[in-house]
C-alpha cells in the first residue's frame, strides 16, 4: 500500500468515525467502505489512537469513539465547520508562527477566509515585539483577510477579532470572557487569549492588500511558567474542557461571520463600537499608560469610532491609540 493511500486510508477512517458516534460500527463495515481488509482497518486504529483518538472497541460490536477527539487535526476541525465553507485549512503540528505561515501562503495564492492552524508555535510573536509562548494544549490559528475598506475599518480589524474570540469562548464553554483594550481576552482578571494582526502591503502601488489575524487561546494548559502564574490563565484552570479542535472551530465560524457573512469592515459603525464597550472592563478602570516618553495615570472612560481609548489624565482627555494600556486588577497589576 503506498504512503499517501494510508494516509488517506487514516484521514476516510477518521472522518468515518466522527460520523458515527451515535453508535459503534463494525469493523467489517469500515473495511467494506473503505475497500480494505479488517486487518488493515485494525493497523490503522491503532495508527488513529497512538494519534490521540480515544476508540472503544468491543467483540462482534465494532469501534466507536470515546469521546470527541482532542486532536487538532485537519479531518476533526472540518467536521465542525460548514460543509460550503469558501476557503483553504491547514492544520500543522508544529509551526514557527502561525502568522509568518499565512503570510507564506499569501505569497502562494491563498486568499479571503484562509486559515493555518497549529497544535504549538516555536516562534509565536506577541505585541510590542514580545515571544508569545506557545506550548501544547493551546490552539494557536491565523486568519488571511482580504480587507477592502478604509483606514478606520482597519483600526478596528484587530478588536472586531477579539470580540469574535469573546463570542467563540461563550458558545463552547460556561464562561463570560471580557476585552481588555485594544484586544486581550480577559478571565477571571488573566489573560486567556492573545491577537496579533499583522498587514500585508503590495510593494507597487503601497495597498493594503491583506491582514493575518493570528489568535492563541490558552485552552487545555494545566500550568504556566512562573513569569506568567499571575498574568495567564486556561480555559481547563477554569474548569472548563473544550477539545481543542471544538474551540479552533468555534473561533473560525465566529470570524467568518463577523468578516465574511455581516462583513463589519464594510460598515464599521457605532453599533458594533457600541458591542466592543459593553465588552470591555477597561472602561471605568483606573489604568497606567505606558509610552515612549514615560508613564501617565488615569481614568478609562470610553472608546471612540476608531477604536481609540479615551482616557481623562490630570482633568483632560486624551485618546490612545497605541502603547501599553495596563488596567488596575488585571494581569499581575494591582
Amino acid at each position: 500500500m503506498h504512503h499517501e493511500t494510508q494516509a488517506n486510508l487514516n484521514v476516510k477512517l477518521a472522518e468515518l468515525l466522527l460520523h458515527h458516534q451515535e453508535g459503534p460500527v463494525s469493523g467489517e463495515e469500515l473495511a467494506s467502505r473503505l475497500g480494505v481488509t479488517r486487518a488493515a482497518v485494525w493497523k490503522e486504529m491503532e495508527k488513529l489512537r497512538s494519534q490521540g483518538y480515544e476508540i472503544r472497541s468491543a467483540p462482534r460490536r465494532g469501534y466507536q469513539l470515546a469521546c470527541f477527539p482532542d486532536v487538532m487535526s485537519r479531518e476533526v476541525i472540518s467536521f465542525l465547520l460548514p460543509e460550503q465553507r469558501q476557503g483553504a485549512l491547514v492544520v500543522l503540528p508544529e509551526v514557527d508562527s502561525t502568522n509568518t505561515y499565512a503570510q507564506r501562503m499569501i505569497l502562494d495564492g491563498a486568499g479571503h477566509g484562509a486559515v493555518v492552524a497549529a497544535e504549538q508555535q516555536t516562534q509565536g510573536a506577541g505585541r510590542m515585539g514580545r515571544t508569545f509562548i506557545s506550548p501544547p494544549g493551546g490552539v494557536y490559528l491565523s486568519m488571511i483577510l482580504e480587507p477592502d475598506c478604509g483606514a478606520r475599518a482597519l483600526s478596528l480589524l484587530t478588536s472586531f477579532a477579539g470580540l469574535a474570540v469573546c463570542r467563540a469562548i461563550r458558545e463552547v464553554c460556561d464562561q463570560e470572557p471580557r476585552l481588555k483594550w485594544p484586544n486581550d481576552v480577559i478571565l477571571e482578571g488573566k489573560k486567556v487569549c492573545g491577537i496579533l494582526t499583522k498587514l500585508v502591503t503590495d510593494a507597487e502601488n503601497n495597498r493594503i492588500t491583506h491582514a493575518v489575524v493570528g489568535i492563541g487561546v490558552n485552552v487545555g494548559q494545566e500550568n504556566f511558567p512562573p513569569q506568567l502564574r499571575s498574568k495567564a490563565v486556561s480555559l481547563r484552570q477554569l474548569g472548563s474542557g473544550v477539545p481543542r479542535p471544538v474551540m479552533a472551530a468555534a473561533l473560525i465560524r465566529q470570524l467568518d461571520r463577523i468578516f465574511t457573512q455581516e462583513r463589519w469592515l464594510d460598515d464599521p459603525g457605532p453599533d458594533k463600537v457600541e458591542q466592543l464597550k459593553a465588552l470591555s472592563c477597561t472602561l471605568g478602570a483606573r489604568v497606567t499608560i505606558v509610552s515612549p516618553l514615560g508613564q501617565e495615570e488615569g481614568e478609562a472612560l470610553d472608546i471612540d469610532p476608531e477604536g481609540g481609548l479615551v482616557v481623562r489624565v490630570n482633568g483632560r482627555l486624551k485618546t490612545i491609540t497605541s502603547g501599553e494600556v495596563s488596567v488596575r486588577g488585571m494581569l499581575g497589576y494591582l
